[in-house]
């Protein structure tokens, strides 16, 4: 017995028990080597590499991106609400743990400090391409109604964009709309029956602006499907609501006699287009606007026409490690109004492919806002 005792101990450690302690190894080893063939996690949200426009999904053309961060830093710069604009191809390229595009736009809100600590007024427009999904994340600051007001901008100016191919357009669109309805100066009404067609489409596909050359090739393609919708919007048979005779669209030179001098100026400098139709029966008439996207102008905090031009001068050039300064001139057209301030340029991020705070003013966000799909 002792013998054979001795004699299997032997043959344990001989054999079966450096085969054992091998195995061990080798499944140890491969443990080690099974996160390097997976690739490295990228569990961060995307870095804050620009104050207004971080195009990762890459939707917007070069012309576009410029036009769309000149807006939003000139939107800034007059209201002191800071707007910033987020492509990403998927969320769930970026390893968070977010299930949904709700809180991973939550969150990466708050991550980037998004709008001033104090009002908590930021604005977040989140395209995702890949997930065929856009969010509009507002700051703490903004009450419940701003909702709706959100949830408009992405039913009637953006999704119909998008639900024709035309990312880039759609989202342009997208920037214009929440610069024109969340100026703190003048809150909007918030109305269940926005136009399906926003004024910058309108404009664009109007005929005027056909007729004239002014829709590219590509252009046309994209809005092709929207060109008879907004023309027929726009110019559609109406009804005088006072005797219920048929009214007339007045030409350019006539309508000019129902326009107030901000109006003429508007229309002088196209920044907004206006229609006059006129009833022959009873003289009732009525005004309708169309704004001009991409023309450059403000609303003026002064006479309240889109006449005034934002043009901001370097003064100081940021760093990564100290923040520059910029003189900004506001000038209008029409009321001769002319303001001249300095204000603080962000500190610039270094480059980084983790989760970065970049130049937001430590806003917060509790979710509100609105979400779409295509």
């Amino acid at each position: 017995m002792c013998i054979k005792s001795v004699a299997g101990r032997s043959l344990w450690s001989s054999g079966l028990g450096r085969s054992r302690y091998w195995l061990l190894g080798v499944v140890s080893a491969i443990a080690l080597l099974l996160p390097t063939f997976a690739g490295p996690a990228q569990a961060a949200y995307p870095a804050f590499l620009d104050a207004y426009v971080n195009d990762y999904g890459q939707v917007l053309s070069a012309s576009e991106k410029s036009q769309v961060r000149a807006q939003l830093e000139q939107f800034r710069n007059r209201t002191g609400v800071h707007a910033v604009l987020l492509t990403v191809n998927s969320i769930y390229d970026y390893g968070t743990g977010d299930a949904a595009i709700e809180p991973f736009a939550t969150n990466l809100f708050n991550t980037w400090g998004i709008g001033d600590a104090a009002r908590d007024d930021g604005i977040l427009l989140l395209v995702a391409p890949g997930d065929r999904k856009v969010r509009i994340e507002l700051g703490s600051g903004y009450d419940r109604s701003y909702d709706r007001v959100a949830q408009a901008i992405i039913d009637d100016a953006i999704l119909p964009q998008f639900r024709q191919g035309n990312i880039g357009l759609g989202t342009a669109i997208g920037v214009n709309e929440i610069v024109e309805n969340f100026d703190p100066s003048q809150p909007p009404a918030v109305n269940p029956l926005l136009s399906v067609v926003p004024p910058a489409v309108a404009d664009w596909v109007s005929p005027e602006v056909a007729i004239g050359g002014g829709l590219a090739a590509g252009g046309v393609g994209a809005v092709s499907s929207l060109f008879a919708l907004g023309h027929w919007k726009r110019y559609r048979k109406r009804t005088c609501p006072q005797c219920q005779v048929e009214m007339e669209r007045l030409d350019e030179q006539a309508d000019d006699r129902y326009l107030s001098a901000g109006q003429r100026t508007e229309e002088s400098i196209k920044s907004v287009d206006y229609d006059v139709w006129l009833c022959g029966s009873c003289g009732h008439h009525e005004v309708f606007d169309y704004g001009s996207f991409g023309s450059g102008y403000q609303k003026c905090p002064g006479c309240r026409h889109k006449t005034m031009k934002v043009s901001t001068r370097t003064l100081v050039s940021p760093t990564y490690h100290s923040t520059g300064t910029a003189e900004v001139s506001e000038a209008c057209q029409f009321c001769d109004r002319t303001h001249h301030y300095t204000r603080i340029i962000p500190r610039k991020t270094p480059p980084s492919s983790s989760s970065s705070s970049g130049g937001g003013g430590g806003g917060s966000s509790s979710g509100g806002g609105a979400s779409g799909s295509w």
